[in-house]
């Protein structure tokens, strides 16, 4: 792979995972979680209060019995109960880009393991059969995420966890040996329309969706910029987020692309300037925050900023400081209150603390950490002797409204988000940053709808 080719596909997974890995804000920014907050729909202000993250006590047991993990700890279970080491385990696979020079994301697999340790230690596994997580490194290369689906496909496992592959071969390998791709993080095109491919999330394509609803349906803009990093999803982001807003009757929507490698946004954010637009939506993530941040202070665009999830992380909007960031919007895919929120939410801090491995709980391991814990609701449900991957999938189609561990609700139907068939919970939340405090700005936002009506 040529430095040109390996650096664009580095700026590339980091806007896409800026857009759903780190969409979860786990410092706190200010105030408490779920301060000023009506106690049900998650219209609070503050984002999850960190600083004491975790169960009251350190029985987990309880602390599970009131997450979204309630259906696996029987009412009269007050103690740990241990998988049975002397049965057959039950392999799950997990595809993800580790120990590379650039976009390495071992806190993925670091995550789900803790959550592994988590299940076997103390829910006894699937019916007393012990989970064994066998990960496969792609090396950031297509041909290793091939040589991770044939890998998987050789040894029998029956159902793989996403992690980060931005390449997506190992999901077509997987599909056409009708083993099911599970959560995740949703780079490629194969990871958002596999007929194998389960996500819960909505990716970059939730984001832009999310931010053109709260534009153009409820603040009722006349015009929208959209700056982008010209690139596969991120460019099909940008485009369903325009075709939105003309079907919501916005009347001048400008798409300001750029090279994924930019040594800053100064040209493209006066390209939008000229425009003089009522918002602007940045697809930007990592150092590509910052550079947006600092862009738009010198330009002097006077337009509503939406960023993704990632750029609200405590240490980027430090470093930008409050004149330019005050008033900012983000994606999130949580609310702040209500809900499991905060029972999943201290179990999985919890969860993290005692089995991890020392990495920070925040970020990209909250998305995988997630997709394990729905992953083993259906597969306690399926029961240790129903577990192959036909069944697997059978049951995850068959999903309508099921809770989601640390999320919203999911259906898996194949039809909650247009062409992007994969996704079954796209549905986002959006914060405004004011005063220093992330601020709850409605409810749930169902993209999947917008998408639709746009056409």
């Amino acid at each position: 792979m040529t430095r040109s080719v390996l650096a664009g596909a580095m700026a590339v997974v980091l806007v896409l995972t800026g857009a759903v890995a780190c969409t979860e804000s786990r410092e706190p920014v200010g105030g408490e979680a779920g301060s000023g907050g009506d106690g049900g729909n998650g219209a609070g202000s503050g984002t999850l209060d960190t600083s004491a993250a975790g169960c009251e006590t350190d029985d987990l047991l309880a602390c599970a019995r009131s997450s979204t993990l309630a259906p696996t700890v029987p009412d009269d279970q007050t103690e740990p109960v241990a998988a049975d080491d002397g049965a057959e385990p039950f392999v799950i696979g997990m595809v993800n880009q580790e120990n590379s020079p650039v976009a390495s994301y071992p806190e993925l697999s670091v995550n789900v393991r803790a959550g592994v340790d988590f299940v076997n230690a103390e829910l006894g596994g699937i019916d007393g059969r012990p989970i064994e997580l066998e990960v496969c490194n792609t090396d950031f290369s297509a041909e290793g995420s091939t040589a991770c689906g044939q890998r998987f496909v050789q040894d029998g496992v029956t159902v793989v966890l996403g992690g980060i592959d931005v390449f997506g071969n190992a999901i077509e390998t997987l599909d056409a040996n009708g083993i099911p791709y599970v959560g995740g993080i949703p780079v490629t095109a194969a990871a958002s329309r596999s007929p194998n491919s389960f996500q819960w999330s909505g990716g970059i394509y939730g984001a832009v969706l999310a931010f053109a609803h709260q534009a153009g349906e409820v603040d009722g803009v006349d015009s929208v910029a959209i700056i982008y990093g010209d690139f596969g999803p991120i460019t099909e982001a940008a485009q369903f987020g325009k075709q939105a807003l003309e079907a919501m009757g916005v009347a001048d929507v400008e798409l300001v692309s750029h090279p994924v490698v930019a040594p800053d946004l100064m040209a493209p954010v006066q390209v939008a300037a000229a425009s003089s637009p009522d918002a602007v939506f940045v697809l930007e993530a990592d150092s590509g925050c910052g550079l947006a941040f600092d862009a738009i202070a010198s330009v002097g665009l006077d337009a509503q900023p939406y960023y993704v999830g990632a750029c609200a992380a405590t240490p980027i909007l430090d470093e930008a400081g409050p004149a330019k960031t005050e008033g900012a919007r983000f994606n999130i895919e949580q609310e702040l209150s209500g809900g499991n929120v905060v029972p999943d939410t201290d179990l999985y801090f919890s969860v993290v603390g005692r089995y991890g491995d020392g990495f920070e709980a925040g970020g990209a391991g909250t998305v995988s950490f997630r997709s394990f814990m729905n992953l083993y609701l259906v597969l306690s449900a399926l029961g240790a002797d129903g577990l192959d991957s036909a069944s697997i999938t059978a049951a995850l189609r068959a999903q309508r409204d099921a809770p989601s561990f640390m999320g919203h609700s999911y259906t898996c139907d194949g039809r909650q988000f247009g062409t992007l068939t994969a996704f079954c919970s796209p549905q986002q939340i959006l914060v405004e940053l004011s005063g220093g405090e992330l601020t709850q700005l409605g409810d749930w936002i169902d993209v999947g709808e917008i998408m639709a009506e746009a056409g």
